[in-house]
């Protein structure tokens, strides 16, 4: 039988004492320390200390829902020797960190599939044309490195996601956190409108209008508006393909439909009208029976009117209508327009100078001589960008990817199998991204990669059999 070890002196009289001694001592200090010291890294750190406890709670839910929350909130940052970290750095690191001690002790196997090899291509073409591509190799590499971690979440949501149950619980966190999103940003934008604060809205966002996008904890209130449309899109989605939670899919649709005309994003809302239709003629040509196809249509019809009426009766309609109103009077001599194809313009000539490697990654700035401010002056265009700053190489990499996608998420639209839905409606999110992405570009944003995370694991569950392998051998 062993014997406890016991410390009797810690029950003592004198404990106590040394304890409140102690603790009256580290409070003099802390008091100290803010009246006299700058102490605003000890917040990071209580976030980060928070992160990572959350990263390893319910594993893997918790890092998942690191990774999602973290990369909705790209508009804030702190300065760190000359970095911009956003949260989702941080949460991307946390994650990996937490996966790299496992990794090592456990000696997991990776099994990385074509589609990963392209990634992981276009991941190394980055660094090669920052490197020898660039005007300023130094600036370049960094920001390689920096929209390289938004990269990262595609391959930790590989890693993560083992089974459908796990697939499934991460759609729910990236619903959930979508909805509280889209509520945000409808209630910075009410805000705005009745009290005039400027909390989580930009004034100016559009060119040549005083109007007041709302962005959320978005980077900017077009890929807020793209962000919430992909959520709609996913609403709809499963709401047309499962039978169970409609009533509530259905009132998260209308939600996330309302904050995607509250963006006043054009482009956005052009996109979602076109996955919409997509989805909507997909369900009227499949195999359920005439009297429910229709049920369904004309519930979705209803819902869609409704969020049509909402918005007319307020100044959201007029807004819309201003907007779109200005784009077919002055046409392409519209002000935000006519920026998009200067931009272009200059890309395509720095293109065809450096038409294999790139430039380098983020280089437009560099190479740039527009009179315009950095926040300004960058390529919403995603294919002209990537081209721009990797080259033809690069362009393929991501056309190769995409196309070993596509060749798996067309089978999983065909499939029976349970998580259909989800494939049918990442289909239409990224669809919907697709077309928001030529006028305002996200790939180098996390939300987009977390998203392609889901699209393809969605994907390759919809069409594994026993013979296919996970990403990671072993179990975490």
């Amino acid at each position: 039988m062993s014997e406890s070890i016991s410390f009797p002196w810690r029950n003592s009289k004198t404990a106590r004492i040394v304890d409140y001694v102690g603790a009256g001592a580290a409070f003099c200090i802390l008091c100290r320390l803010v009246t006299e010291e700058n102490i605003s890294w000890l917040g990071w750190v209580i976030v980060g200390a928070l992160v990572f406890g959350l990263s390893i709670v319910k594993w893997p839910y918790g890092a998942l829902a690191v990774l999602i929350s973290t990369s909705v909130m790209p508009r804030f940052f702190v300065e760190l020797s000359g970095w911009k970290v956003r949260p989702e750095d941080f949460g991307v690191v946390v994650v990996s960190v937490v996966i790299g001690c496992w990794f090592l002790f456990r000696k997991g196997k990776l099994n990385l599939e074509v589609l990963d090899l392209w990634i992981v291509t276009y991941v190394m073409l980055n660094y090669v044309s920052s490197a020898f591509g660039s005007p300023e190799p130094s600036s370049t590499l960094r920001w390689a490195l920096q929209d390289n971690l938004a990269v990262l979440p595609y391959f930790l949501f590989r890693l993560l996601i083992r089974d459908l149950r796990t697939l499934q619980n991460a759609f729910r966190i990236f619903l959930v956190i979508g909805v509280m999103e889209s509520i945000y940003g409808i209630l910075c934008f009410a805000s705005n409108r009745i009290f005039d604060t400027t909390i989580g809205v930009e004034v100016g966002q559009y060119l040549g209008s005083n109007v007041a996008g709302p962005y959320g904890s978005m980077y900017e209130a077009n890929l807020f508006g793209a962000y919430v449309a992909c959520c709609a899109v996913l609403f709809l989605a499963l709401y047309l393909t499962e039978t169970q939670g409609r009533v509530v899919r259905l009132t998260c649709f209308f939600i996330t439909s309302v904050a995607l005309f509250v963006s006043l994003s054009r482009g956005a809302l052009l996109a979602y009208i076109v996955a919409v239709s997509w989805l909507l003629f997909r369900h009227y040509r499949s195999g359920s029976g005439p009297r429910l196809r229709w049920s369904h249509l004309g519930t979705v019809l209803g819902a869609i009117i409704a969020i049509v009426l909402v918005i007319s009766f307020t100044p959201v309609g007029s807004l819309i209508q201003e907007r779109f109103q200005n784009l077919i009077n002055e046409g392409i001599t519209e002000e935000s327009a006519m920026v998009r194809l200067v931009i272009y313009s200059e890309a395509a000539l720095d293109v065809l100078k450096h038409p294999i490697l790139g430039t380098g990654t983020g280089s437009f700035r560099l190479t740039s001589d527009l009179p315009w401010p950095d926040e300004v002056v960058w390529i919403g265009s995603a294919p002209l960008r990537i081209l721009h700053d990797t080259g033809i190489l690069g362009l393929t990499a991501i056309a190769g990817f995409f196309v070993s996608l596509w060749i798996r998420v067309r089978r999983g639209l065909r499939s029976k199998n349970a998580e259909v839905g989800l494939v049918v409606g990442c289909f239409a999110g990224a669809l919907l991204y697709s077309i928001s992405f030529e006028l305002t570009e996200g790939t180098h944003l996390a939300f987009f990669w977390v998203f392609v995370g889901l699209l393809t694991s969605s994907a390759l569950f919809a069409v594994r059999t026993d013979a296919t392998k996970p990403l990671l051998r072993s179990q975490i």
